[in-house]
């Protein structure tokens, strides 16, 4: 009877450590898109790896030797979006859609047992974009809402100087999606308990349901939750996987997964629109991003408009934001707004104020 136990507990042991040892991803998509003037066509992608966990991280290859402890970590649960319902009438709803380019996607992911199905839909009309998760049967009113915030300027100005910039919500994202890449716990370039503004709160949410970046587990099969990555201008938390040495595991993303946030959720403040308008002046006003980047120490944003508060249009190629500057963030809106950051990021964010350098020639 003893030497059954014995047995049981070696069986059970080397099960634990070959499933820590090696994980089947799998992701399969089914893609529609609609292009003004063409139609639509679709095409399919599968991809299926078994990777193995080793000391130094995930690897492709199987390889020998002994793994190290894992980290404490929730287990995944499977999920399926209600919106998947609607793919098999997804021609009738992009039939009615005009003078924009969309693309659908009916995502499978699988991790070991754990599956995810979700729909993702992501849309361009004359040159801005909007991505979200769920329904395709809300496309048509995303192509209303881009049709409304197509607007152009021309004036041009000269000679600004560092002054007060009122961010609009889809700049604020892009400054907060750049700042995230400080925030990685393998490459960790900001300390915890270090302080920007204290009137910014941001968070990851992988669960907010109608943001593209919507996961319910991440890419190494760990449960996902919403984090509070900065409270009260203090930085609280860092994006970790499994193999990450600072941060808890739940931001990996990828077939050789990485840190990586999923949603970021800005916390409003009290300021009315309008009466940031009122309470900025000289100041500049950007409305919406073309790209963003990181220059050193920097935070780059090119707008797509921007507007000399009180004066009109304004040519502004891009604004220089060191990170020291976020410290200068003091007025944050009330009204907040869901944007595009990129095909992989969402966001919900304000406008914020703050002093930065517009580039303008």
């Amino acid at each position: 009877m003893e030497d059954k136990q014995v047995k049981e507990k070696v069986v059970f042991s080397n099960l634990r450590y070959y499933f820590l040892l090696m994980q089947t991803y799998e992701l399969m998509e089914e893609i529609a898109h609609l292009i003004p003037a063409s139609g639509i066509y679709r095409e399919s992608r599968k991809i299926k790896v078994n990777r193995y966990l080793s000391k130094s991280g995930w690897v492709l290859n199987k390889f020998e030797g002994k793994e190290e402890d894992i980290k404490p970590h929730e287990e995944c649960e499977s999920y399926v979006s209600p919106a998947v319902k609607e793919w098999e009438k997804l021609d009738e709803i992009l039939c009615k859609l005009n003078d924009i380019t969309v693309t659908v996607k009916k995502v499978y992911r699988k991790i070991n047992n754990c599956t995810e199905e979700k729909i993702l839909n992501y849309v361009e009309y004359n040159g801005l974009k909007f991505a979200y998760a769920g329904k395709p049967s809300d496309l048509k009113a995303v192509e209303d809402f881009l049709k409304m915030q197509s607007v152009s300027m021309n004036e041009r100005i000269l000679g600004l100087e560092r002054t007060n910039i009122i961010l609009d919500p889809e700049a604020t994202a892009h400054v907060f999606h750049q700042f995230m890449s400080f925030l990685k716990g393998d490459n960790s370039r900001i300390k915890l308990g270090e302080r920007i503004s204290r009137e910014i709160t941001v968070y990851d949410d992988p669960l907010s349901e109608s943001l593209i970046g919507f996961s319910t587990f991440d890419d190494e099969g760990v449960k996902t939750r919403k984090k509070e990555i900065i409270g009260d201008g203090t930085i609280l938390e860092y994006l970790g996987t499994l193999t990450t040495k600072n941060g808890n595991p739940g931001n990996a993303r990828g077939i050789l997964p990485i840190p990586d946030y999923f949603n970021l959720i800005i916390k409003p403040k009290d300021w009315g629109f309008q009466e940031l308008i009122q309470d900025t002046k000289n100041g500049l006003l950007v409305l919406g991003v073309k790209k963003s980047e990181i220059v050193k120490n920097s935070i780059r944003i090119f707008p797509r408009n921007s507007m000399l508060i009180g004066y009109g249009g304004a040519v502004v190629r891009e604004i220089a934001i060191p990170l020291q500057e976020l410290v200068t963030i003091d007025a944050i809106s009330k009204e907040v707004k869901s944007v595009y950051i990129d095909d992989e990021h969402g966001g919900i964010s304000p406008f914020i104020r703050l002093k930065a350098r517009p580039i303008v020639y």
